[in-house]
Parts: structure tokens; sequence; C-alpha cells
């Protein structure tokens, strides 16, 4: 098995390459050329007091990164993994994990937009700028339950100038994807932009019962983007997008089974295994898969007025889920798990900016509204129990086999007796109505108190009230047999729960040099408490808040000889930490006691005159429970909970990042632009699950991506080649277990895969 050994080894003599080359070189745009749109105050990299990734559209482009997933792979102390029901923000071991009434610990905007399903993270990224991942709590500046970070997607802007491009691509797994955009000015102080993409493709993973090529996601998206400018003094802006996404198919495959329980399902599918590299899969749910619909509409605008500038930021959107997955994973036609999601959300921001001789201030106000509306079944025997009994009569099923059908059911009356008249098909209903108004006042003063000197004070006022109906109700012959199966019991809860906070950050920037500059940072950080969608009691119907404080210190170089880099160190502390069970079938919010927090973050890139680049990406991490005796317990335990006190958080390897080796020239005899790279990615062993079972974890890995594209002179025509995971490394985006039937599951990054794309740009 690939080790992460190797990584350090051949990041070493590159790192000293690195920092040791002599050679002249034409050194990028520095560092004060690139502003963080995230905190909408017009904030240059080098005057962020935080741990800030950013990734241009060009570097996105080049190797093929279209969604969060796949950049978060590049990027240190950040692991993002997404299914259409399950989405995974985690930064520096911080997240909430797969709780679809939570808001994530990572906040995730489009254009400063805070949008509060983690379902948005699916889409691809269209026709962006950037792609910015801020570190730590961001509450101060950003708001909204941004206790571990932030995620912004900066789409491309307007240009008055005509521009615009057209790529088609062609991939492994019939993927096919086109893309295009267009921007200009229509009329007298009136643009447009406009952008489309329409994804394809068939799927890694091969369903051997349904005979059929599962988790595609095709989908389809569109931008439309209008600026005004009536006059010098003001602006307006008006965004409109849709995208669509459907997966077909189930994410999951088996990844442990007992021989009896294996037994029992090759009585349906006698191609079952519980081998997770041989990109197959094994589930009965021919329906399995979900559509997401998302609309958004944004307005900004602003007045650059006598006495300061004011702005003002409103968006409504509004997100709808469908899907159907086989609960079991399995080809035995047992449970499946339904569900409706309908959400919708509003906000509103007004600020005001003002410059002055000694710095400048900030002030404003924001408000949030949304409502969810819920509606998720569990389902047992939904085809009904003879599709369940008649493989089971047609052979001749030993002890064994029997006892596994007796233990996956829960149902059945005695050892090889099933009797359709006691066992029937049966639902659990779980139903979720929330609604959430959040009003909250901010405001920021940067002080230039000395030549090299700058203090920043952040703070932000939050008001924040819940409104929850949520309960489980069976119906069906073995609706209450099927309630005791996975543990739960029916009920009916309305609750209210309203929270109030502050949370501040104070920074200190200082010049040490005109190429090197430091920062030193500590702030407070909040995410409020809620209600769970899929309780299975009503003792967890309700979650707390978390707190932190976080310290961070950091240096940043503008490029020395073609050198530029970035070093922080940082230490948070929670309490009431809200982590993320699986309960049964869903996941359930609790909050451990306190936890603690450690780390370092790297990046660095070296440029030289020739066309040579190097550039890294590293992350340490460690994460650990300080106090947690109320933890879930493994599986395969006969204890309820377990006392993880001192003991490693989930999602939070030790070791993480990339590396980065890319060449850029001329093509002999041609004379043709062309660009070669490859990238290194991995990380240390992690566990993907709270309670910390072995069997879930995934361990080191390293894997590798490769480009190489040419041009034409004018740069107008592109042509490019993409490798990803060269090494075809077996990486686990989620893992747990299925209790019902003491099995275990997966879901997997693609496999290796290759994509050709050519474009026109103008």
């Amino acid at each position: 098995m690939t080790r992460f050994t190797p990584f350090a080894r051949v990041l070493a003599p590159l790192l000293v390459f690195a920092v040791e080359a002599a050679e002249p070189a034409t050194a990028p745009p520095g560092l004060e050329e690139v502003v963080v749109s995230a905190t909408r105050s017009g904030d240059t990299l080098e005057d962020t007091p935080i741990s800030v990734t950013i990734t241009a559209d060009l570097e996105l482009r080049e190797t093929d990164i279209t969604d969060l997933e796949a950049l978060s792979d590049r990027l240190p102390n950040a692991q993002l993994a997404i299914t259409p029901t399950n989405t995974f923000l985690f930064v520096r071991g911080l997240g909430t994990g797969s709780v679809r009434s939570a808001e994530q610990s990572v906040g995730f905007f489009v254009d400063g937009v805070f949008l509060g399903r983690p379902q948005v993270a699916l889409f691809d990224f269209l026709d962006v700028q950037q792609v910015e991942i801020l570190r730590g709590p961001q509450g101060a500046v950003l708001g909204k339950n941004t206790v571990a970070g932030a995620v912004n997607v900066q789409t491309a802007p307007v240009s008055w100038e005509p521009e615009g491009y057209a790529e088609y691509q062609r991939g492994s797994d019939g993927r096919q994807r086109r893309r295009a955009a267009l921007s200009g000015e229509l009329v007298e102080n009136l643009a447009a932009r406009v952008a489309i993409a329409n994804v394809d493709e068939g799927g890694f993973l091969f369903n051997t019962t349904q005979q059929r090529d599962d988790l595609a996601r095709p989908g389809r998206s569109g931008r439309i983007k209008l600026a005004w400018t009536p006059s010098d003094n003001q602006s307006y802006g008006l965004t409109f997008q849709k995208a669509d996404i459907e997966q077909r198919g189930d994410s999951f495959e088996l990844s442990q089974a007992s021989d009896e329980t294996l037994s029992l399902y090759r009585q349906f599918d006698p191609q079952t295994s519980a081998d997770i590299t041989d990109n197959r899969t094994h589930t009965d749910h021919r329906d399995s898969g979900a559509d997401i619909e998302g609309r958004d509409l944004i307005l900004n605008a602003e007045w650059n007025l006598a006495f300061g500038s004011l702005r003002f930021l409103g968006s409504r959107s509004r997100q709808s889920t469908v899907a159907d997955f086989d609960v079991d994973i399995s080809p035995a036609p047992f449970l499946t798990f339904p569900s409706n999601e309908d959400y919708r959300q509003q906000s509103a921001e007004l600020r005001f900016d003002k410059l002055f001789s000694w710095g400048d201030l900030s002030a404003g106000l924001y408000y949030f509204q949304s409502e969810l509306d819920l509606l998720a079944d569990i389902n047992a025997f939904e085809s009904g129990l003879g599709l369940f009994v008649a493989p089971l009569a047609d052979n001749a099923i030993g002890p064994g086999v029997g006892s596994a059908a007796i233990n996956l059911s829960g149902l059945v009356a005695s050892p090889g007796v099933f009797n359709t008249q006691q066992t029937a098909s049966g639902t659990s209903r779980h139903r979720l109505i929330q609604e959430q108004e959040t009003w909250s006042g901010f405001g920021s003063v940067r002080w230039d108190f000395r030549d090299i000197w700058t203090l920043r004070v952040d703070g932000r006022y939050t008001e924040e009230t819940k409104r929850g109906d949520l309960g489980i109700e069976f119906s069906g012959a073995s609706g209450p047999l099927l309630g005791a199966a996975l543990g739960e019991e029916e009920y009916q809860l309305s609750a209210e729960r309203t929270e109030y906070d502050f949370s501040p950050r104070l920074s200190l920037l200082v010049e040490l040099t005109p190429q090197l500059n430091s920062y030193v940072t500590a702030a407070r950080g909040f995410k409020s408490g809620g209600f769970n969608n899929l309780a299975a009691v009503p003792e967890r119907a309700e979650f707390d808040e978390e707190n932190s404080v976080t310290y961070e210190l950091g240096l940043r170089l503008s490029p020395v000889k073609g050198f530029s880099g970035e070093l922080g160190v940082f230490k948070s502390d929670f309490k009431n930490l809200q982590v993320a069970a699986l309960d049964g079938t869903e996941f359930f919010v609790g909050n451990a006691a306190r936890a603690n927090i450690r780390g370092i973050e790297a990046s660095g890139r070296w440029q030289a005159s020739w066309g040579l680049s190097i550039g890294f990406a590293l992350g340490y991490l460690d994460a650990e429970y300080e106090e947690y005796s109320n933890a879930p317990a493994r599986a395969d335990s006969e204890e309820s909970s377990q006392d993880l006190s001192g003991e490693v958080l989930q999602r939070a390897p030790k070791y993480s990042g990339s590396v980065q080796l890319g060449f850029q020239g001329l093509m002999p005899t041609f004379g043709l632009p062309f660009a070669l790279g490859v990238v290194a990615e991995g990380a240390s062993e992690q566990f993907l699950n709270v309670d910390l079972d072995p069997i879930d974890s995934q361990p080191d890995f390293l894997r590798y991506s490769a480009f190489a594209g040419v041009s034409s002179p004018s740069g107008r025509w592109n042509f490019r080649v993409v490798g990803r995971n060269l090494s075809d490394e077996v990486v686990r985006r989620e893992a747990g277990d299925i209790a019902i039937v003491g099995a275990h599951f997966v879901g997997v990054f693609p496999p290796r895969s290759y994509a050709a794309e050519i474009g026109y740009r103008f």
C-alpha cells in the first residue's frame, strides 16, 4: 500500500531546491495584487490576517478541477467530500458532517452570498475567477456559522470589452463537458455576462445487480450577470443562476460483511463482494439516485457618497433535492430511503465603508431568513416481501444463511420460516419543518498607527432564532417492528431556540521588510445549535451551540528571486464541539465537551524566468478531544457509548497537502506555447467516522495527476489533456457501518481517468 513517507521524501529536496535557487527570475504578480473577495472589503491577501488559499481560474482549468471536492485534495488541512445527501466540509479537523438540517461549520459562499445548504457544493465551478478557502473562525467578518472556515466561489466579473470562450471536453466513463461564456457591453452603461455548462457521463461504478453503470452525475448550469453604472458614483449588479444535477444510482459499496451476510446477498446477486478495488457495486434499488435543483438571485449595489461608500448585497435562493437510496447497500430488496427536501432562503446586507488618513472604518447590518421542509422515509420491503423471500425459498439455504436473513430483517418470525402474514412492508417517516431568522450588526476598524504597524479590530453581534416541528411516525404492517430494529420511537416535537453571540477578532499586522509581512490574530468563533432531521429518539432532537477561541501567527513573503510563500501556525480550543454520528441509517449532531486543535500550514511557489515552476501546499494537524466521555460506540461494541477523551478527531489527518511541478515554453520548430505539469497530492491516515472505527478509516495515500497543453501563438486556441489519479489509488470519501445488518460501506473517489479538451478564447 502506498504510504505517506514517499511523499515527504519527494518534497524535501524540492523545498531545498526552491529556497536555495539563485537563478534570476521573472517574478509572478505580487501577493498585494490578489484580492480576497470573500471579505467584501477589498482586502488584499497581504492585508488579510488569516490563513487563505486562493486558486485562480487558470490553475483550475489546467488540471481539470471542476468542483470543490476535487480542489480540496490540493489544500492543506481541508477535507471536502460530497454526495447528494451527505456533504462533509472539514477544515482543520472541524466540520458538522452530514446532517441536512444543520448548517456546516465551514460556510459556503458564492460571490459573497452565504448559501445554507451543503448540496450547493455539488455544482460544478461555472465561469469562476477564483476559489478562496479561508481557515479558522470567520464569524467576525462573515458571520453565519463559519466557525471552522469559509469557502467563497468568486465568479468571473462582467467585462465591458467583448470577451468569451467555448470549451469541449471528452473523457473517461463517457464524460462530455461543454462550457461557454460571453461578456460585453449591451448599451451605454449596461453590460452583461452569460455563462452555460452541460456535463454528461456514464459513471465509474458498475452495478452487477442492475447491470448498469452507477454514480454518473450529469448536470446543467447557467448564469446571467448584469452590470449597470448610470454614473461614476453608483453601480448596480444583478445575477441569476440556475443549476441542476442528476445522480444515477447509489454512490456506495460494501467494504466488509460476514461470510453469512455475503452468502445471503449472493442468493440475490451471485457476484456480490466486499471488494472496494473493483469499481463494482451491488444494489437492487433500480430507482436509486437524486435530482438537485438550485436557483439563486443576487442583487448588489454601491454608492460612493461624500461621507463614504454604501453597499448593498441581497439574495433569494431556493433548492430542492429529491433522493432515493438503498439503505442496506445490498442486492436484497430490503430497505430504501426516499426523501424530499425543499429549502428557501433570503438575505440582505447593508455595509458602510469610510477611508481616513489613519486607516478605515466599516459597519453594517445583516439579515437572513430560511425555511426547510424535509421529509424522509425508511421503507422496509417496499416492493413486497415476496421478492425478498423467493430467492431464499428457491435455494437450499443453510442455517448460517438463514440466521443472516433473520439478522438482516429483524422482522422474520423464525429461522428458515418466512411468514408473509406477520411480515409485510412498513415505513418509518421522519419529518422536519424548520424556520430560521438571523439578525446581526458588524463593524471593523483598521488603524495604521505606524508605517509598518496595522491594528485591526472586527466584531459581530448576532441574534438567531430557530423554530422546529419534527417527529417520527410508523406506518404499514411492519412499521413499528422496523422502528424497533432501527432503534427508533414515535414522537412529535415542537421547539424554539434563540441564541445570542458576539464574535470578536483582534489582529496585528507588521511589515517586517518590504517583501515580508507578518500577522498575529486572536478570534472567537460561534456556531448555533439546532434540530436533527433524523433523530431516532426525542432526546437527540436538539443539539447545542459550540464556541471556540483561536490564536494564529503567520508570515507572508512577496516574490524574492521568483519565490513567494506563506507560513502559519495556529491553536484552537473548542467547547461543546458539534460532532455528527451515524444513527443507524442517518447522521445526527451531538456535542463533545472540549477539543484542542493545533497545526501548521505552509505554501510556496518558485517561478523561474525560463519557465519552470515549483509549488507546494502542506499542512500539519494535531487535533484531539480533550473531553468526550459519551461518544458513540463502535458497531461491534456491546456498549452504547465510549470515552474518546485524548483521541484524535475524525477527518483530521496529521499530514496533508500537495506538490506541483510545471513548465511553460515554446515548442521547437512550431513556435507554439505549451505547458506541462504534474501534481502529487496526499494525506496521512484519517478516521472517517466519529466512533474512530479502524474499519471505516482512510489509510495514507499519495496520488498523481498530470496535464499537457498547447495553444496558438495568440493564445486564442488551446488544447490540453489531463490525467487524474494516475496511480489509481482507492481513496474513500465516506465510510460507515450498516448497523442493522452488521456490515460496513464506503463511497470512493473516482479511479484513474483521462480527458482531452479543446477551447477557444477571445
